[in-house]
């Protein structure tokens, strides 16, 4: 009996840790970099050096109720360690709110969640329009204007990021120099057909260098080899494009979207057409 409940302790213990390590002891609110027509080097690129933001408590729409986040037993356990009068931080209390500033300046702002007045200003933020509470919210908010980020949160993101660089340059290493013009072609940035290797594979580098993940989309799309296919009719005659219909150059229509002409020419039952296509195409060559 003595060695069970030894070991239930060291279970508890266990949990406890894990659930302990999960909780940053900091966390960075900084404003996020918007595309603007100052370079990033410049000094007011995000925001002039000394000048700074103000952030207050929202009021929610309709009911002008503030927004604070805080539960009411975050706002008892939050008064006592903070030697506050019951109701202080009650979102009714607009003595008090009116007075609560979070100023953000250019560098952003560090939160140490130890400590209860950061932790107040932590919980407000989180319930914030203007603020993505994590790095990955962050792509998901595209008015969001303010991140709430951590070390450990950057480095998986960066993480991410380096995972993803590889796997597209894992797949792009591979290719061959038919599958990067095929790539160039779906995406928008055709190569001549006179165009040397080292062209196509330098134009095909900056894809995968400036936007991974576009490549990966666009390589493990199953319909890939068939958008490069439509690509190559077009540019042979076979198939021509007016507006957004795809015709046969006698005026039939195949498709009234590069979807539904997609959809149409992957049909087993106009496997016909298909190859007549294709054929024509391999006589303009």
């Amino acid at each position: 009996m003595a060695k069970v409940a030894k070991s239930k302790a060291k279970a508890e213990v266990k949990t406890e840790s894990v659930v302990i390590n999960t909780i940053p002891d900091k966390v960075t609110l900084k404003p996020i970099k918007k595309n603007g027509w100052l370079p990033d080097d410049h000094d007011g690129s995000i925001r002039y050096s000394k000048c700074f933001e103000r952030l207050t408590v929202q009021a929610a729409r309709g009911t002008g109720v503030l927004n604070t986040g805080l539960t009411e037993e975050d706002e008892r356990r939050l008064e006592n360690k903070m030697n506050m009068s019951p109701g202080t931080l009650s979102r009714y209390n607009r003595d008090y709110w009116t007075m609560f500033r979070i100023d953000v300046p250019k560098e952003g702002t560090i939160l140490d969640l130890a400590l209860p007045e950061d932790e107040l200003k932590f919980l407000v933020l989180k319930a914030h329009q203007r603020v993505a509470n994590s790095e990955m919210e962050r792509f998901d908010s595209p008015f969001a204007e303010y991140i709430m980020t951590s070390d450990e949160q950057e480095a998986k993101v960066e993480n991410k990021k380096s995972k993803l660089k590889r796997k597209a340059y894992k797949v792009f290493s591979a290719m061959s120099t038919t599958e990067m013009k095929d790539v160039l072609k779906v995406m928008g940035k055709r190569a001549g057909d006179d165009s040397s290797v080292d062209f196509v594979e330098s134009q095909l580098d900056k894809i995968v260098t400036d936007n991974p993940q576009e490549f990966i989309n666009t390589v493990e799309d199953p319909t890939f080899k068939m958008r490069a296919f439509i690509d190559d009719c077009i540019a042979t005659r076979v198939l021509v494009k007016n507006g957004t219909k795809y015709q046969l150059p006698g005026g039939d229509v195949v498709g009234y979207t590069l979807e539904q002409t997609i959809e149409y020419l992957q049909n087993p039952d106009n496997q016909e057409v298909y190859l007549d296509l294709k054929g024509k195409m391999s006589v303009g060559k």
